[in-house]
């Protein structure tokens, strides 16, 4: 059988599925524009808000990036820029002072000002307000207005990682109207946000689509497209057959098994890929049995290959990862080994023996989805229970539910991953901070978070790497979760369609200002 061509599975799917997509709405090409972008973000099914302070999902930001700007922004080289800042200085260790651009307006019209930057940063520092992004902005002291067009940031201490968390990226520091917020109210403005996009949210159906309108008021320049279609389709297979059936003209992601086979495509479709800035794992309630035990954790980690993974469930769009951290941010590009991430049955029945479980041990593990997050669980769970004669099952969810499940610590172990950025805490403070809104395991270690505060305040990226380092070795240590692997970003877009740029990050809609459709 030859691996690069289009999987039978999928073949089948594009004559079948079709047929049964162009039922949908958002499937009827016969009603777009020709200066239309219908743009589908496969792979997820859930949008809860799109506001930047309250999102938390991917999705929500895939459609933020467009309605939105930050004060700065990454570039195509992933360099940071400004964005809604004209310029910025480092006024010394803790003080950074960014210079407005002049007469951007928000969707509403209004005047976008530096008390607009004020509310918006204070609001995510507002514990009341619980925002998920809040951990990015507690090192921050103070916001002071200079005057309408000059905000200066103030942090407790120096703080390394202040420009990564304020770009217009999935950081929650996006400018917010505050008139806007405070006529509509939190959850009316999630409903019905005003940004200074490019583009503006028209209408949005739950978990079904999100209709976006350019925006000709963008400082940016008038977009060439006039209107965006965004259907949001759950199975990155069907986003696949509804591209190359000519339903939708780009999607968020593509399906691993089928990437060879779309590379061919090439007449239909244009397959975009690089490896991504993305960490795959099992997260492990370490409050509850059996995951308490520290000898346990090891001993499951050492009893399945990530390799396997990686060929199986990814279809080898990636890579194996000894600790939490994908490699684009290892210190000097070098990764670690440990055997604690080695599959060793031998070692494994070894650790178990001295952990307080033995083999009859049982445990859920959480899947979500029908693609490769469910293949991870499978494979992972039978592996275990071949290796070390334990009674692992798998419990499917949706993801919303399976979320909630876990902040609420109701849960053995789930199938997870977060995409970052290009700064190691956005990992390792989020997942494994005491504090970090990713935190679900109820991890909480002096040491890490030690480690953490020592890196933030580490000015010098050299040495913040090898503390990051030592604070992933760290994790691997503890082993509240189960690093796996760090899978490609992938986009599919139809071959008349021009100036989509990807991002290791998985941007979207902060692209469709400078597209075209042919």
């Amino acid at each position: 059988m030859d691996e690069h061509k289009l999987s039978r599975r999928a073949a089948l799917k594009i004559g079948a599925g079709a047929a049964a997509l162009a039922g949908l709405p958002w499937m009827n090409s016969s009603a777009f524009a020709a200066d239309e972008l219908r743009a589908g973000i496969a792979g997820f099914n859930v949008i809860n808000t799109l506001d930047p302070a309250k999102a938390s999902l991917v999705p929500e930001f895939l459609v933020i990036y467009g309605a939105f700007n930050g004060l700065l922004k990454f570039n195509e080289k992933m360099e940071i820029v400004p964005d809604l800042a004209e310029s910025y200085t480092v006024v010394d260790p803790t003080t950074t002072e960014f210079k407005l651009r002049k007469g951007v307006k928000f969707h509403d019209g209004g005047e976008m000002t530096a008390e607009d930057v004020k509310f918006s940063i204070e609001r995510l520092m507002d514990e009341k307000f619980a925002s998920p992004n809040r951990g990015k902005v507690t090192a921050i002291s103070a916001v002071t207005v200079v005057d309408p067009y000059t905000v200066r940031i103030t942090t407790k201490a120096p703080y390394a990682p202040l420009l990564n968390y304020l770009t217009n990226t999935r950081t929650g520091t996006q400018i917010v109207s505050r008139k806007a917020v405070e006529a509509a109210g939190a959850e009316g403005f999630g409903r019905k946000p005003v940004g200074t996009g490019a583009f503006m949210v028209k209408d949005w159906k739950s978990n079904e689509s999100v209709d976006m309108v350019a925006f000709d008021g963008y400082f940016g320049g008038k977009p060439a497209i006039r209107s965006v279609k965004i259907p949001i389709i759950a199975e990155e297979s069907s986003g696949m057959t509804a591209i190359l059936g000519n339903q939708i003209d780009l999607t968020s992601t593509a399906p691993f098994a089928d990437v060879p086979g779309l590379e061919k495509r090439t007449a239909e479709v244009t397959v975009l890929k690089q490896p991504g800035l993305n960490t795959r794992y099992f997260a492990l309630n370490v409050k509850k049995a059996p995951f308490d035990d520290v000898h346990f954790r090891r001993a499951v980690s050492m009893a399945f290959d990530r390799n396997v993974l990686v060929k199986a469930a990814i279809f080898g769009e990636g890579v194996a990862i000894p600790g939490v951290l994908p490699p684009s941010l290892w210190p000097e590009g070098k990764g670690f080994t440990s055997e604690y991430t080695t599959f060793n049955p031998a070692k494994a029945k070894e650790e178990m023996a001295k952990s307080k479980y033995g083999a009859g041990t049982e445990a859920t593990v959480i899947i979500w989805g029908s693609n490769w997050w469910r293949r991870t669980g499978e494979i992972m769970v039978g592996m275990v229970n071949q290796t070390l004669g334990t009674k692992f099952q798998l419990q499917a969810m949706e993801f919303n539910a399976a979320f909630a499940k876990a902040k609420a610590g109701d849960y053995d172990a789930l199938v997870f991953g977060w995409l970052g950025l290009v700064d190691a805490d956005e990992y390792l403070g989020e997942i494994l901070g005491s504090k970090g809104f990713r935190n679900i395991q109820g991890y909480s270690s002096p040491k890490m978070d030690a480690l953490l505060e020592k890196a933030r305040s580490e000015m010098d990226p050299a040495k913040r790497r090898q503390v990051y380092r030592e604070a992933d070795m760290l994790a691997i240590e503890d082993m509240p979760v189960l690093p796996c692997f760090c899978s490609n970003v992938h986009n599919l877009v139809r071959p008349n369609v021009k100036g989509f740029s990807q991002l290791p990050y998985s941007n979207f809609a902060d692209q469709f200002a400078k597209m075209t459709v042919g």
